[in-house]
């Protein structure tokens, strides 16, 4: 048998190719990058010192250009119209400064000054009109452009046909005139410029270029080479970056570009490096790398062999003296290698013992869980005999110094099924569990209680952690990693933590875990996935102030409700909760004590309401609901819920006391409609606003509060116009209207006739024996 030899052989020789491989590409990514950092930092230092030397030369030419600007003659010829009958000596004391000037330093090429009076341009070699100058169209342009000075270049013919690259100074003169009269123009050689850059700097600076704002080259050694060079993203790119490199193919090869944009005159400085030769020493590193790599290789599969075949004679004897012993040896077809064939033989030898030790370590765990299930329902068992169950059932915790933390798993459900299939959930419960004791013995001694009331316990010895702050930190730095390995391992599951109190004695654990569980009663507060510790509840403090803010947005929700106004009651409620939950400064237990407050407030107004067994179990049940909720959302949308009810309810309420209300003064009215009464006496007797008491009394009646007490005289008046004979003074006085005046007008009103033609019309219907078609109510 060579099977495990040959398999370990392969195994140990695939790893050393990929560590070789993997070491490999980390030393040609490191070269790389420091090859590529050593490149960029050179060019950067290069560009910076190029762009120095342009902008010193570029400064001395508008310096000299501002000399020239305010000399007189060159003022003169600017202003004053060229007679050239005349002796004008100005013209030619400018074309002779123009020339010193032109042979005192080596980058001019030529110097102009047009004359927009004159439309002309003087130099040292004369005058010439506009429509000769070889670059009157730049000039044009810059006449008509509203910058007094600009930065170009171009071509420049000389006396052999051909022409010179040159770099144009548009300068206006007068300089801040807002009508240029006149404009100088300083030609520089571009070339000598370059050629004196690369003898500055000592080196060999060829790859070097000097671009406008708009990409075109300005100065370059090979300007064929940088006619389109570089796309329009790439000049963005360097406009807003200012500096930086990118890699863009120009002539057919790839080329590392460096550029540095200049705050002088926007111009960009660039250089370019073959990209195959600023890396070539990383290839050659890595062409060394492997070499060595692969002669170590061979060496250590050299190793490897002589090493494997010493380790395995051992392995060998003991599969031949396990066949010796076994009555009946296995085939060669029931194993795939040395240490299977072990495995199976030594199962074979002891399978009767299995069974009976199976047994009885399952009756050593029931017994174990059963001493922890006791620890956490505080058992009254002794100290002594506590911790001889520990160490009977070997349960790895000291007798001194615990914490307890409590577990809550989410599962995410499917939506097709109410729940996740019990073998899943099992599984991913047993997967907590492994992470949770992984996690655990980083920190310490410490047991796992699983599924104990529906929640998982972590039980921690704290002896080691230091003092009462130092464990409180530790707990929570632990369940941090235990939800960041869960939540990473299980995507599917979310953990809530609570962290109970630090205690010494085997007999306190019971209290640590119940603060444990009632800290988890605030996950409403900080949602699911949070974590708790008891010891955080009272951290924070409330002042006052703060604490009466809370308290007006309760009042101004309940008074709101009180009156009717649901949809302000609501928007108090909401902005309550809105600053409940931006207050991180505010403790959970503070929290929980002000929706509690809102709460009670609420059930004030039912009790207030609602009388009787009826409305008292309906309290209890909002009690009992507001328990169980889970999160603040649900909080807000359970108010929303009971706000509204109540609302109904208060509506209700109000309705039927107001039909009450407005029976009792009607019967007011009746009672006393001969006295003088008004609207105001009566809003006066209910301690109502008048107005909202006229609303009221339309609301019910149907009729205004003078509409019906006109109706009540009247048939008061009709009635003893019909029965008596008083005079109808008198009957004014009797039904309320007081003055005579008023009845007849408001019988005429409402009959057509005065009181004298009713009381004759109805004594002539009854003599008639007919019914009387006024008898019913003029009003109704």
């Amino acid at each position: 048998m060579r099977t495990v030899f040959v398999r370990l052989l392969l195994h140990l020789t695939v790893a050393v190719v990929l560590i070789t491989l993997l070491v490999g590409a980390l030393v040609y990514r490191y070269t790389t990058v420091m090859l590529k950092e050593e490149v960029l930092g050179a060019n950067t230092e290069l560009l910076a010192q190029t762009r120095k030397i342009v902008e010193q030369a570029l400064g001395e030419v508008q310096q000299m250009a501002t000399s020239l600007a305010i000399n007189t003659d060159v003022q003169k010829s600017v202003w004053l119209p060229w007679n050239l009958e005349e002796e004008y000596h100005f013209l030619q004391n400018t074309g002779n400064l123009f020339s010193e000037r032109i042979h005192s330093s080596n980058y001019l090429h030529s110097i102009y000054l047009y004359s927009s009076i004159n439309n002309k341009l003087i130099s040292p070699s004369g005058i010439m009109d506009l429509t000769d100058f070889p670059n009157r169209e730049p000039l044009r342009e810059f006449i008509e452009g509203r910058e007094t000075m600009s930065w170009g270049a171009g071509r420049w013919p000389d006396e052999r046909n051909s022409s010179d690259s040159v770099l144009r100074f548009y300068f206006s003169v007068p300089l801040n005139h807002m009508e240029k009269k006149g404009v100088l123009l300083v030609h520089l050689k571009e070339d000598v410029l370059y050629n004196a850059v690369v003898n500055t700097n000592n080196r060999k600076l060829g790859n070097v270029a000097i671009l406008n704002s708009e990409g075109e080259v300005l100065s370059y050694k090979d300007k064929s080479m940088l006619l389109h060079p570089f796309a329009d993203t790439d000049i963005e790119q360097i406009r807003t970056e200012k500096t930086g490199s990118f890699v863009e193919k120009i002539g057919g090869k790839s080329m590392l570009v460096s550029y540095l944009t200049s705050d002088f005159n926007g111009w960009i400085y660039v250089t370019l490096n073959p990209y195959q030769e600023v890396f070539k020493r990383s290839n050659d590193i890595i062409r060394i790398t492997l070499l060595i790599s692969l002669l170590g290789l061979a060496l250590g599969v050299a190793l490897m062999v002589l090493v494997s075949r010493n380790y395995y004679k051992p392995v060998r004897r003991m599969v031949h003296a396990l066949s010796n012993h076994l009555e009946r040896p296995f085939t060669k077809a029931l194993h795939r290698d040395e240490f299977s064939y072990i495995s199976e033989s030594i199962d074979h030898l002891f399978n009767e013992n299995e069974e009976f030790k199976t047994k009885f370590y399952n009756s050593e765990l029931v017994l174990r869980e059963h001493a922890l299930i006791h620890l956490l329902s505080g058992s009254p068992s002794g100290s002594e005999e506590l911790k001889r169950q520990l160490a009977y059932y070997g349960i790895p915790l000291q007798p001194e110094h615990f914490i307890v933390i409590v577990l809550r798993l989410y599962l995410d459900e499917e939506p097709e099924r109410a729940e996740p299939e019990e073998k899943l959930r099992n599984l991913i419960h047993f997967q907590v569990r492994m992470l949770c004791e992984e996690t655990m013995a980083a920190y310490g001694s410490g047991v796992y209680i699983p599924q104990f009331h529906k929640q998982d316990v972590m039980i921690m010895n704290t002896g080691t952690w230091g003092d009462r702050e130092q464990t409180v930190n530790k707990a929570k730095e632990l369940a941090f990693q235990v939800k960041r390995n869960v939540t990473t391992q299980l995507p599917e599951a979310s953990l809530t933590i609570g962290i109970g109190g630090s205690y010494r004695s085997l007999g306190e654990i019971c209290l640590s875990y119940n603060e444990a569980v009632e800290v988890l009663l605030y996950e409403r507060f900080t949602g699911t996935g949070s974590i708790l510790s008891i010891h955080d509840l009272h951290i924070n403090y409330m002042n006052r102030n703060r604490f009466m803010n809370f308290r007006q947005w309760v009042d101004k929700a309940v008074n709101e409700l009180k009156i009717g106004r649901l949809d302000a009651s609501l928007a108090a409620k909401d902005e309550l909760i809105r600053q409940l939950v931006g207050d991180s400064a505010l403790g959970l237990h503070h929290k929980n004590l002000i929706l509690n407050g809102l709460l009670h407030a609420l059930m004030t107004v039912r009790a207030e309401m609602l009388t009787g067994r009826e409305g008292e179990e309906e309290d209890d049940g909002l009690v009992y609901e507001f328990a169980k909720l889970q999160s603040l959302e649900d909080i807000r949308l359970w108010f929303d819920k009971v706000f509204a009810r109540t609302a109904d309810a208060l509506q209700d309420k109000r309705e039927y006391k107001n039909v009450e209300l407005i029976g009792k003064l009607v019967s007011h009215i009746q009672a006393n409609f001969r006295e003088p009464l008004s609207l105001q006496m009566l809003a006066d007797l209910t301690y109502m606003n008048s107005q909202y008491l006229s609303k009221l009394f339309k609301e019910v009646t149907g009729q205004t509060f003078m509409d019906y007490l006109t109706y009540i005289r009247l048939q008061e008046a009709y009635r003893l116009l019909k029965e008596s004979s008083l005079g109808i003074n008198e009957i004014a006085a009797a039904s309320g209207f007081g003055q005579k005046q008023n009845l007849i007008r408001t019988i005429k009103k409402h009959t057509g006739l005065t009181p004298t033609e009713y009381r004759k019309r109805y004594a002539i219907e009854r003599l008639n024996g007919e019914k009387s078609k006024i008898d019913t109510d003029p009003i109704h």
